[in-house]
Parts: C-alpha cells; sequence; structure tokens
C-alpha cells in the first residue's frame, strides 16, 4: 500500500511535468504554426496535435521520472520520514526499487511509443499541414501584389480561371519568372519563362519552354532518416541512471532545496545535451 501510493505520487507528478513541458514547447511552435493550425480543418488540427503531445510527453517523461522520484525522496528525507522508514526496516534503497518497479509500466509506455512515434514524423505531420495551407494560398494569391510565405516569395500579374499570367517565383538561391502557370495535383507548371539559381559562388541563367516545379520537395526533403529507436531506449535508460544517482546524492549531500533544483537542472542539462550529441552521431 506504502509503496503503491508513494509510486502514484511519482507517477502523478511525472506526468505533470511532461504536459507543461510539452504544451510550453508547442506554445513556441505555435509562432509559426498559428495561421496553418487553426485554418486546417479540425479533424487534421486535432491528429497533429494528439500526435505532438503523445509524443512530447512520452519524450519528457523518463527526465521527468527522476525529477519527480527525486523530489519524493527529497521530500520524505527533509520531512524524517525516511529516518520513520528505517525504523520499521525499510532500507531507503530498497524504497528507491520498489518505486522503480511500481512506476515501470510508465517507462515501459515510453519505450513502446517511441518504437511506433518517431521525431521525424512528428516533423512530417507539421511540414504536410503548412505544405497543404501554402499550396492553398499559392492557388488565391491577389493580382499584382506579391506574397512571402514559408521562404517562398511568389507574385502574380494577373489570373484566368486557373491560369496564372506573367508569375515571378523566389526561393532561396532560386527564381524564376514564367509567362504562364499553372497548377497540376502536386506540380506547378510554369511555361515560356527563365530560370535565375546559384551554384559555386556564381550565377545561371537559362530560358525555358517549360519546367515543372514538384511543390511537395520544397517542404519534404528526400532520403531523410528516422530517429534511431535505440534513442528512445537510452533516454530511458539514462534517466533511470540519474534518478539512481540523484537518490544517493540526496541521502548523502542535499540537505536545501536550492542544493536540489542547482543538481537537478545540471544534471537535466547533461542528460538532454547527451541525447543531442548521440542523435547526431547516429543519424
Amino acid at each position: 500500500m506504502l509503496y503503491s501510493f508513494l509510486s502514484w505520487k511519482v507517477v502523478k507528478l511525472s506526468l505533470l511535468i511532461s504536459i507543461v513541458l510539452s504544451f510550453l514547447f508547442l506554445l513556441v511552435q505555435l509562432v509559426h504554426l498559428d495561421q496553418v493550425l487553426f485554418k486546417t480543418p479540425f479533424v487534421e488540427s486535432f491528429t497533429f496535435l494528439g500526435l505532438w503531445f503523445l509524443y512530447f510527453v512520452s519524450y519528457f517523461l523518463p527526465s521527468s521520472f527522476f525529477v519527480s522520484s527525486s523530489w519524493l525522496i527529497f521530500e520524505l528525507k527533509e520531512s524524517k520520514k525516511l529516518s520513520v522508514l528505517a525504523s520499521f526496516g525499510i532500507d531507503p534503497k530498497v524504497l528507491f526499487f520498489k518505486l522503480f518497479l511500481v512506476s515501470s509500466p510508465l517507462l515501459f509506455s515510453v519505450l513502446l511509443v517511441g518504437y511506433f512515434i518517431r521525431q521525424e514524423d512528428v516533423s512530417y505531420m507539421r511540414k504536410l499541414f503548412v505544405y497543404k495551407y501554402y499550396t492553398k494560398v499559392m492557388k488565391t494569391i491577389p493580382e499584382k501584389s506579391f506574397y512571402t510565405f514559408g521562404g517562398i516569395t511568389i507574385r502574380i500579374e494577373r489570373r484566368e480561371g486557373e491560369l496564372l499570367k506573367d508569375v515571378f517565383l523566389k526561393m532561396d538561391d532560386f527564381s524564376t519568372s514564367a509567362g504562364q502557370a499553372q497548377f497540376k495535383g502536386d506540380e506547378l507548371i510554369l511555361k515560356d519563362g527563365s530560370l535565375v539559381f546559384k551554384k559555386d559562388d556564381k550565377y545561371y541563367l537559362t530560358k525555358f519552354n517549360t519546367y515543372k516545379l514538384t511543390i511537395s520537395k520544397l517542404f519534404f526533403p528526400e532520403n531523410k532518416k528516422r530517429e534511431p529507436y535505440l534513442l528512445q531506449v537510452l533516454n530511458v535508460g539514462f534517466a533511470v541512471l540519474f534518478a539512481f544517482l540523484l537518490f544517493q546524492i540526496i541521502l548523502q549531500w542535499i540537505n536545501k532545496h536550492t542544493q536540489l533544483y542547482y543538481t537537478l537542472g545540471l544534471i537535466l542539462l547533461i542528460h538532454h545535451i547527451t541525447l543531442i550529441l548521440l542523435k547526431t552521431k547516429l543519424s
């Protein structure tokens, strides 16, 4: 009963921390996604947000676990309850491992979610939203005006139904002007124009009768590798290791809240920097 009660406290706090961190991270992304997200059909927006929270809540759960378990151990130590438990023959190490065992389904769920959903899947959904939204925008741009979105600048002199006349398009080191353009599925068909592109610090100009620009390639890079599943395993493994390390440090050294805050902050930083470096190496 005691172990279940304490484990439930750890689980609740872990979930709360993960949800708050995911929500804050989403707020940062909404700066770029506000128009796309709120002008997309509800079902698609809900699907994206569900996938987002499922991935990031599970991503932050391991680090939230060692924060919440460390906080619980510190709280028990500060209130002298660890000494009371010890007087009943309950060793602190046994308490920690019992907490870990009862909370292990939470960490197992992280591995399960990580097996099916990777960061690239969330990124793909985000780019799909942006792609659908901007494709729709490109088809409805007002005449005689410049419009910039997602690193692309486009101008249309006039419109005749679905046919665009005197089109100018620029992106990165590439720009083109065409007498007319028309969308056909995923392609923008440009006719009677010229193309300017930069290569090896030199600009080249070429004329064309017909040029097909695949819009999806502007948003979805080819041959993008998926995040290795090993990273999800290491995320959980490091969290358990750091939780045990913090447990030992709390028992022997940490006696003040400030010491706990600084130590938690330092280990969280080490944890996530290590994951980033491993991802860079493995990708």
